[in-house]
C-alpha cells in the first residue's frame, strides 16, 4: 500500500515532509513549494533528511559487526561477535 500512499502525499502536500529521500525532500522544498527556488534555511531540515540518515547507517554498520564479528570501516570491533557460529556436518 506505501506505493499508492505516498506519490499523493508527496505531489499534494505542501511541505517536503512526505519525502523519503533526503535528495527528494531538499529539492521539494527548494523548488516545490513557493516561488523562492532557494535552499531551507532551517536546520531542522538538514538534520531531519541528511544527518539522521548518515548517524543512523554508521550506527547499523558498527552493530552488525559486533553482531556478525565482522570489520567495520576496515578496523575490527573490540566487541563481538555475538552470534553464535554454525557447526557444519
Amino acid at each position: 500500500w506505501p506505493a499508492f500512499a505516498f506519490p499523493p502525499l508527496i505531489d499534494f502536500s505542501p511541505t517536503a515532509g512526505p519525502a523519503m529521500n533526503p535528495m527528494l525532500g531538499t529539492c521539494w522544498d527548494a523548488f516545490g513549494v513557493g516561488h523562492s527556488f532557494e535552499f531551507p534555511s532551517d536546520n531542522e531540515h538538514y538534520f531531519v533528511y541528511w544527518l539522521a540518515p548518515c548517524v543512523s547507517a554508521i550506527l547499523a554498520s558498527v552493530s552488525y559487526g559486533i553482531y556478525n564479528g565482522d570489520r567495520v570501516f576496515g578496523t575490527k570491533m573490540p566487541v563481538g561477535p555475538l552470534k553464535k557460529k554454525m557447526k557444519v556436518a
